[in-house]
């Protein structure tokens, strides 16, 4: 599909004036006069291309139509963020006093309060993910122009060079919608508590706002990749219904400050040499298994560390094993000569139902560590991505991760002559003590893959989907914002590269 058509079916009509001028800039370029089959940059049977021409088609691209869109979309943006301040004020007397009385006592009059807040708060999510589109595409104009250009003009003039600079100078296709996204995630999670319904994802004063969950689990898992132009409009679409979960235990509700960014998320895989557990897992062997460690953020901020041990039973239900972790333990953990015993000693000196939980870690540990001793393994492959999760705190009956900038990069030490990670050392110091952050191109392109879609997972505890207040997901999996991935892994992805 030629681009003209393209951005023709792409524009919001509410919009319609603010789009870049994509047919002008073709007749300033005087197309039509071009030879269509001419890919050399010739103009000896072209019309002569004179310096007035190049200097009106680059002040027309550079000078009006890019400070046009660049000027709608800073102004729009701002204005979604002064209207989300104000639904934040217009929701305040909703706010329940300390003493545990309400500013406005008509419980009807609260209702009609969030219903009309709940009203402009999808108008603004639906404005964002148009605003994000309008982005997209209007930076692929800008682009497909200066590309035509220097194609149909020759080695005279290259506008691209100029362009780019320029984009790089303007927030236009660069903002981060994160931290408005964490706002209306918020607001309409009050407002469904106000509203008695579902999804309200308040946690208890001082309670940890992220997943701590230890031990075993068992949950049913659906995949799904979605294209890059679709991740805004899922994101919205989900948070409507189920809030974005903090990825910071030390905050609360009433100290979060709405300028959180989606966090980093780094998980290194474990196999054997001879990549058995790989082998297992595309052979759909009963109960294949596999081993990470997972943190967000940097090491340097010294954050918690999780290893866990996955193995899938039938369809698309699997079996978790996760114990918590000091990074100063890692190595002798792994060797096996680490087995958590203080902290085991301390939880059966307390009372019974915790000594329970002791033993339950006891057998944790020992099965992770005869896993790494009887499949000899170690660090193969590090993953690391930009997650948002959606989750009720305290209620993981239904758990939503989309991560985006997928790396996936090689952590093995199979040739020991030129090893990817100190075979001394459980990770990549190279990449840690540096902070490296996607795209990660400090790295060797023959030990690095970027994956080029975002990948949503959907947790079920049980896995009935058409309960109450589910049927949204269903809406969702079987929409066009998705393709079905089922039992996608990271993992595996790599290994067959």
């Amino acid at each position: 599909m030629r681009f003209g058509l393209t951005l023709r079916k792409s524009i919001y009509p509410p919009w319609k004036d603010h789009y870049i001028d994509y047919k002008k800039l073709k007749l300033l370029l005087r197309e039509h006069e071009t030879r269509d089959d001419s890919q050399d940059g010739s103009d000896d049977e072209s019309p002569e291309w004179t310096d007035q021409d190049e200097e009106t088609f680059v002040q027309e691209l550079i000078n009006v139509q890019l400070d046009k869109v660049n000027a709608f979309q800073v102004n729009t943006y701002k204005q979604l963020r002064d209207r989300t301040s104000d639904c934040e004020a217009k929701l305040e007397p909703l706010v329940v006093k300390d003493d545990g009385s309400h500013q406005v006592k008509d419980a009807d009059q609260r209702r009609q309060m969030a219903e009309s807040a709940m009203k402009d708060l999808d108008t603004i999510t639906k404005e964002l993910s148009e605003l994000e589109k309008y982005s997209r595409i209007n930076f692929t104009g800008f682009l497909k122009a200066a590309k035509k250009h220097d194609r149909k003009r020759g080695t005279r003039y290259k506008v691209r060079p100029l362009l780019q600079v320029r984009l790089s100078q303007l927030p236009f296709n660069s903002e981060d919608y994160s931290p408005l996204l964490y706002r209306l995630s918020t607001m309409y999670s009050f407002i469904h508590q106000n509203l008695g319904q579902r999804g309200s994802g308040q946690p208890t004063d001082g309670g940890p706002t992220v997943d701590t969950h230890l031990g075993q689990d068992a949950y049913t898992s659906h995949k799904f990749w979605v294209h890059m132009d679709n991740v805004l409009e899922v994101k919205t679409y989900i948070l409507r219904r189920l809030p974005v979960l903090v990825y910071n235990p030390s905050v609360s509700t009433k100290d979060l400050q709405m300028t959180h960014k989606d966090p980093t998320i780094t998980s290194l895989y474990f196999d054997s040499p001879k990549f058995e557990l790989y082998n297992q897992k595309v052979a759909k062997t009963p109960g294949a298994s596999s081993l990470r460690l997972r943190w967000t953020g940097q090491l340097r901020d010294r954050p918690e560390i999780f290893l866990e041990k996955k193995a899938m039973s039938d369809g698309d239900s699997s079996k978790e094993v996760r114990v918590r972790i000091k990074e100063k333990h890692i190595e002798s953990f792994l060797k096996g000569e680490y087995k958590m015993e203080k902290i085991i000693n301390r939880m059966e000196s307390r009372d019974v139902p915790v000594s329970d939980n002791a033993e339950a870690l006891r057998r944790d540990v020992e099965e992770i560590q005869s896993f790494i001793r009887e499949q000899r393994l170690e660090p193969v492959l590090r993953a690391t991505f930009t997650r948002t999760a959606f989750q009720i705190p305290g209620d993981d009956k239904l758990r939503i991760s989309l991560d985006t900038d997928l790396a996936l990069i090689r952590e093995d030490s199979l040739d020991l002559e030129r090893p990817c990670r100190d075979p001394d050392n459980w990770h990549r110091t190279d990449i840690d003590d540096r902070e490296m952050e996607f795209p990660f191109s400090e790295i060797r392109s023959g030990e690095i893959s970027r994956f080029p879609y975002a990948l949503l997972e959907i947790k079920v505890r049980g896995g009935n989907l058409r309960r109450a207040n589910r049927e949204w997901l269903l809406d969702l999996m079987s929409s066009h914002l998705v393709k079905d991935a089922p039992r996608f892994s990271k993992f595996v992805h790599w290994s067959s590269l």
